[in-house]
């Protein structure tokens, strides 16, 4: 499957991972049931998926916007993605 993922453009120009690498290796394991690797590969995986259903009901769903949880949601995905990148990059490479 992995030969039919996205290349990084990010990597391949400076040579080290972007932000958001391993996103789609992490969404193929999930989908494959292991969960583990997929927290281990992309740690913000989780809290992205629950972002974008958030951002979904918020546009789906006009009588219960609540553009805080939406602002919650992506601080909170956010801080995830740059300490898990910024742990990635000091202690992995």
């Amino acid at each position: 499957m992995e030969e039919y993922f996205l290349p990084c453009i990010f990597k391949k120009m400076f040579g080290i991972d972007c932000i958001g690498c391993g996103i789609q290796r992490s969404i193929n394991f999930i989908l494959n049931g292991e969960f583990a690797k997929a927290f281990t590969v992309f740690p913000a995986i989780y809290t992205t998926i629950i972002f974008f259903l958030v951002v979904a009901f918020y546009l789906i769903d006009p009588k219960h916007r609540n553009s805080k949880m939406v602002v919650f949601f992506a601080i909170s995905n956010a801080i995830i993605m740059i300490t898990s990148y910024v742990y990635k990059m000091k202690f992995l490479f």
